[in-house]
Parts: C-alpha cells; structure tokens; sequence
C-alpha cells in the first residue's frame, strides 16, 4: 500500500493533495467499543491508539526521501527514443513541499507546489492538465511516471527516471564541426500529401544549441539541445508538448523526425536558408465573403453572458484572442496581452479571450480557465466558448471561413469592422520575431485608436 508509484489503474486521478494525518487512519484499523466509557477512560484509549498505530505505520509514511537540490537531468521514454529535460529542485516556502522549476534553453518555469503521496513525489503542472510522480529511491535518483491527463481522467502515461547533477542535454556525444546557427527553411510532413512549413531558428556555442521552429500555428518554444557527429538533436518539454527532433545534417541541409506526444510523427527536411520566412500569417485565416464583422455571446465561467454588442465595447479597439488553457503557444499570447491591456484599457481597448476547451462541460472546463486567468494575471474577460473542434468554432463563429491554429487573433476597430486576424503567435522563444510582433501589433492598435 505504502510503495511504488501510487496510480490508480482505474483511471481515477482525483488524488488528495496530501497524506492525511495519523488521526483519520484510527478509526479504519480499531473497532470502536459500544460499551459506556467515562469520558477520562476514552480520552486515554485514544491516545493508545494513535500511539500504536504510530509505532506500527510511522516508518511507512516516513519512507519517502527528499531529493537534493539543484539541476537534475531526466529522462522520458517516448516512441522516439529517450527525451532528455531538465529540472531545477529547491526547498520550497512551505514545510515538506518542494520549488521546483523545468528547464528549456532561456526559459524557466515554475511548477505547481510539489508534494508527498505516500512514498511518492507528485510534482503538478500549474497551467496543463498533466503531473510528474516519481519514487525517490536515493536523494540523487528517481523514478516514475509522466502523466499525461484529459478532463482529469489518465490519457496517457510514459515512463521517466532523473539524477542529480548532470546539466548536459544530451549524452554520448561525439565530437562534432557541424555548425547549425542561423535560419533554416523546413518542411514538416508525416506523407506526401500532409506538408507544411516551418522555419528553423537556431544559436550554437559549441556543441550546445538553442532555438525554435516557427510554424503557422505559433512557435515550437525553447527547444534545447546538441550536436554530435553528423547530427542535430533538440527536446522541449513543458507538461503539455513532449517534442523532439533527431536529425543527420549534412552541409546546408538535414533530415530527420519530429516526434511529439505518445504517437505523434513527421519528418523535416530544412535547407540552410538566410531568407527563409512563413506565408503571411495575416491572410491565413479570414472571413466569409460578405462578412466585415463577428459577433457572439458567451458566458464567462460564473455564467454572465457578454456580447460585442456591450456598452463597454462601442466606439473602442477591441481585440480578441480565440484561445485554450490547454494551448502553450494562447499561454504565450496571453501573457504578453495582460500587461497590454492594462496599458491600454484607458486609452479605448479592450480584449476577450475565446476558450475552446477539451470539455464542452463548463464544470470541468470553467476551473481550467479560472486557473489560467489567476496564473497569468488576466483582468479582461475570458469567456467559455466550447470545445476546440472546427464544428464549434463554426457553430461559435459562422462568419469565419477558416482557422489555421491556436491563438489566432482579431484586431476590430471602433466601428466594429475585422481589420487584422493574426493566425498563430511567435512567443518568447523566438527572439526577435517576438519583439516584431509586438511591435506591428501594438502599431495597428495605436493606429485605430487615431481613427475618428
């Protein structure tokens, strides 16, 4: 009962967030006399109890180790082989919990407040329905499971094991003079039929590289990784993309498979390409012949419905961020959107986020994007839209003729007219492209905040 990894194979993931304490475990394991009992006397018999029963199952619960602090290296078995991440563990504010922070290139995120179940460490994932719980065998050496969740039921699990110490990405690397720095023009496709584009964005020092692949749907974030012999090998990882690439370079060109999530498969080829760049992300998606405007009305998750057709929205700069607490890319968009709006919201903008969630039940969803909206800081209104799936998005917006992918953003101007639609968003992870995208948009609203 108290070892190994605790899963329940029924799928029931509602764990309690801890151990409960000593106290609730009596009554399970004594049977209660019926006899009368002076008040003195049940006093003192419950205090054998709970003595005898700490003496018996005191070392059990005890049993679980602390890891060390400081970087660990793990490891994900995946369909694509071993995917190597990175995690930063500290002490953590409250007695028995733990810091702990996941690693990608640049960025460091910050996890949900860890804790002990049984002799297992649950590390959550704040913003994705997902949790790492390992076995702590040494205070260097752990073992367990990724586990991945879909409306708090167990969709998928892979295996994982971590040690401490060890900052390198990849293992066994060869001696390399590959040199992958700067911009490749790829092309992602899982058959002939099935192509894509993507533009990879890379920074080598050494064997070590950083970098991304910007795609029409938002950027692949902070990919990390090395070069080794004639390869190129990058992981991310962030409890909702499990990705990896394993590529054989050769001069100006490579070829390799991007594996994703429990199944997912495509291979890229890229060619070294100083110019290479994406269609418009303006023009892919777009209304309906006839169509200059949207409109709808959704309730927020306590069920107030808001529509465009609102006071607090005539005569303003409206943006609007179709969206899901699910998406890392919508996590990008929305966290550079919330310190815009508040500096904007004063000068005639406003901004709604459209969520499209995995359950189209708002008592499972609504939680999920009240989570996302406290995480990040979201003042402006998130509103319950339905699940992500074409047939909604059609139902939600029938005036749209097509979406590309998640975000995808509306900019309307005080007459209520779709002057923008921006598919996809190049976050943080991509540099410069970030820092142009803010620019354009911030440029378009100041722009339509001139018009009279």
């Amino acid at each position: 009962m108290f070892s190994g990894i605790i899963l329940d194979e029924n799928k029931n993931t509602n764990y309690p967030s801890a151990m409960p304490p000593i106290c609730e475990f009596v009554p399970v394991f004594f049977v209660a006399s019926f006899e009368r009992v002076s008040l003195p006397k049940r006093h003192l018999y419950s205090c054998m109890k709970k003595t005898l029963f700490t003496l018996l199952f005191a070392p059990l619960l005890s049993f679980a180790q602390v890891p060390v602090s400081g970087i660990w290296r793990a490891e994900i078995s995946t369909h694509g082989g071993a995917l190597p991440i990175h995690l930063e563990i500290n002490a953590g504010s409250k007695s028995g919990n733990l810091d702990i922070k996941l690693i990608n290139g640049a960025e460091k995120s910050t996890l949900g407040e860890s804790y002990f179940r049984a002799d297992s460490l649950v590390i959550p994932f704040d913003l994705y329905d997902a949790e790492l719980v390992f076995r702590v065998t040494k205070t260097t050496e752990m073992s367990g499971f990724f586990v991945k969740k879909r409306n708090g039921k167990t969709a998928y699990r892979m295996t994982i094991s971590a040690l401490a110490g060890n900052a390198d990405r990849f293992l066994n690397l060869k001696p390399s003079s590959l040199k992958v720095s700067g911009k490749w023009m790829a092309d992602f496709f899982s058959d002939t039929t099935n192509h894509s584009p993507g533009v990879g964005v890379f920074e080598q020092i050494g064997n070590k590289v950083t970098g991304t692949f910007l795609r029409t749907s938002g950027d692949y974030r902070f990919l990390q990784g090395n070069v080794s012999g004639d390869s190129l090998f990058l992981s991310y990882f962030d409890g909702s993309g499990v990705n990896m690439l394993r590529a054989k370079v050769n001069g100006t060109h490579f070829t390799g498979r991007y594996t994703s999530g429990l199944s997912g498969v495509r291979t890229v080829e890229a060619n070294f390409d100083p110019n290479a760049a994406l269609p418009d992300l303006k023009k892919l998606s777009f209304l309906k012949p006839g169509y200059d405007r949207i409109d709808f009305k959704l309730p927020t998750t306590s069920g107030e419905l808001i529509s465009l057709q609102d006071e607090r929205f005539k005569n303003k700069v409206v943006v609007i961020e179709l969206m899901g607490s699910w998406c890392p890319n919508c996590l990008d968009e929305s966290r550079y959107l919330s310190p815009f709006y508040n500096k904007y919201k004063d000068k005639g903008v406003e901004v709604i986020g459209l969520a499209f969630e995995n359950s189209a039940d708002l008592a499972i969803s609504g939680p999920k994007i009240n989570n996302f909206q406290k995480k990040i800081g979201i003042s402006y209104p998130l509103l319950f839209a339905g699940t992500a799936e074409d047939k909604t998005i059609a139902q939600v917006l029938p005036m749209l003729s097509k979406m590309n992918g998640y975000p995808t953003t509306f900019i309307i101007d005080k007459k209520g007219i779709v002057r923008e639609i921006h598919t996809g968003f190049s976050g943080p992870g991509t540099g410069k492209y970030y820092a142009d995208w803010i620019s354009d948009f911030e440029q378009t609203v100041q722009s339509l905040l001139a018009e009279k």
